[in-house]
């Protein structure tokens, strides 16, 4: 995804780290992809190993936050061997004002995050039909 001035939604540039982070733990960015069609926006994140409960989304001052802590081991399935390095995820997007704040949904499945960002009725596609004169 380009960084254009008319994009409706851009990913936002990692910032140099000037100070320590307090979250313990690794912290992954996780992958995206960005999907449009006429009404809304849908963004699928990957997040292997998190359970819904442990996402946390928060859209403020045109800046949509995702936030997910790694699912805790419980004593019935304690970890014996992993190849991948568990963490928390991390992402931030910023979007624009031709999107519905309030229709904003989330659904998890199969560690993908699906976020469906409705277009504002200003901005969606208008089919306009010919009478008969």
């Amino acid at each position: 995804m380009t960084t254009q001035s008319n994009q409706e939604i851009e990913v936002r540039e990692k910032a140099p780290v000037l100070t320590e982070d307090t979250r313990p733990g690794l912290v992954f960015r996780p992958d995206v992809d960005i999907h449009e069609n006429e009404e809304a926006y849908v963004i699928l994140a990957d997040m292997p190993g998190t359970r819904e409960d442990r996402v946390d989304i928060r859209l403020d001052q045109g800046v949509l936050t995702l936030d997910a802590t790694p699912t805790e081991s419980d004593d019935e399935h304690r970890m014996r061997h992993a190849e991948f390095r568990a963490g928390g995820y991390h992402r931030e997007f910023r979007i624009s004002d031709d999107i519905d704040t309030d229709g904003v949904s989330a659904r998890m499945r199969n560690g993908v995050l699906e976020l469906r960002l409705p277009k504002t009725a200003e901005k969606r596609p208008r089919r306009i039909t010919v009478e008969a004169a």
